[in-house]
């Protein structure tokens, strides 16, 4: 993406601002690149659609309308401007640092984690489900060219059709993973691409899954979250962490066929010894 089509987006949100003489690209990945870019004196975060989004079912639409909310609660950066259907969203930049992994083996921070998602939990419905099968299924459509991949994806698909409905159903971030959590002086989310409603424990689900947190960590963090654990609630999350390690593998796999990269093949491995 050239300086002049920033410049363009930027010079089109109708106020009075100072174009930026430089961007910095701070992140690209399948979906998405951002820029880090300066207006009236203050960072920003310019993101752009790369032409993935709809081939992985974004709504961005509904990525924005709960992302608003979102921030209106203290959970996440501010809006400043976007445009859904061309595929761009400029918010406001978060001082502060991306959690590591290595913070999840700190109970402190587990009880603060717990405490942001349950506020999340608390939005406003969005009136959209995440159907886990349509998602299941799309992203193996993308793999089934692979010989390599659509064995092992056909089970997954057969894993994520045979899991329980939710039990209860709440606004979900749905991609709770440490990078999109940033702390200064309280924790808030970034990255709301794939959030609608779900069951909430589906978030709790993605952090330890994606993370591989041990047992021990599972418990810290249900247990803050829930206010104490029983038999039933452990069962349930039991339950979503074998549904994203499903989702999780399959969406890798779909990323390998679109963007393949030598640290997917060996995470792709690892995931299908635990789910096998």
């Amino acid at each position: 993406m050239s300086g002049p089509v920033i410049a363009n987006i930027l010079a089109g949100i109708g106020r009075r601002i100072r174009v930026p003489a430089t961007y910095r690209e701070i992140q690209a990945g399948l979906t998405n690149k951002s820029y880090l870019v300066e207006i009236e004196g203050r960072p920003h975060v310019l993101r752009l659609d790369t032409g993935h989004a709809a081939t992985m079912g974004l709504d961005r639409g509904l990525e924005l309308e709960i992302q608003r909310r979102a921030a209106g609660a203290g959970l996440a950066p501010g809006i400043l401007a976007a445009d859904a259907d061309e595929g761009w969203l400029l918010y406001e930049y978060l001082e502060g640092r991306a959690l590591q992994p290595g913070d999840l083996v700190n109970h402190a921070m587990l009880e603060a984690i717990a405490t942001l998602l349950r506020a999340v939990h608390g939005l406003p419905a969005s009136g959209r489900l995440l159907s886990v099968s349509a998602a299941a299924a799309r992203y193996a459509a993308i793999v089934q060219p692979a010989p390599d991949l659509s064995a092992f994806a056909q089970r997954c698909v057969e894993a994520v059709v045979a899991a329980p409905s939710p039990v209860t159903i709440r606004c979900c971030h749905n991609d709770v993973v440490a990078a999109n959590i940033v702390s200064n002086g309280r924790l808030r989310l970034i990255d709301w691409e794939y959030a609608c409603d779900n069951d909430p424990l589906f978030d709790l689900a993605s952090l330890a899954g994606y993370h591989d947190l041990d047992e021990r960590a599972v418990a810290a963090l249900l247990a803050a979250y829930a206010g104490g654990v029983d038999g039933e609630m452990r069962e349930r999350l039991s339950a979503q962490r074998r549904l994203f390690d499903a989702l999780q593998w399959l969406w890798l796999a779909a990323q390998q066929v679109l963007s393949p990269k030598d640290g997917q093949l060996a995470r792709l491995e690892a995931l299908k010894t635990r789910i096998a």
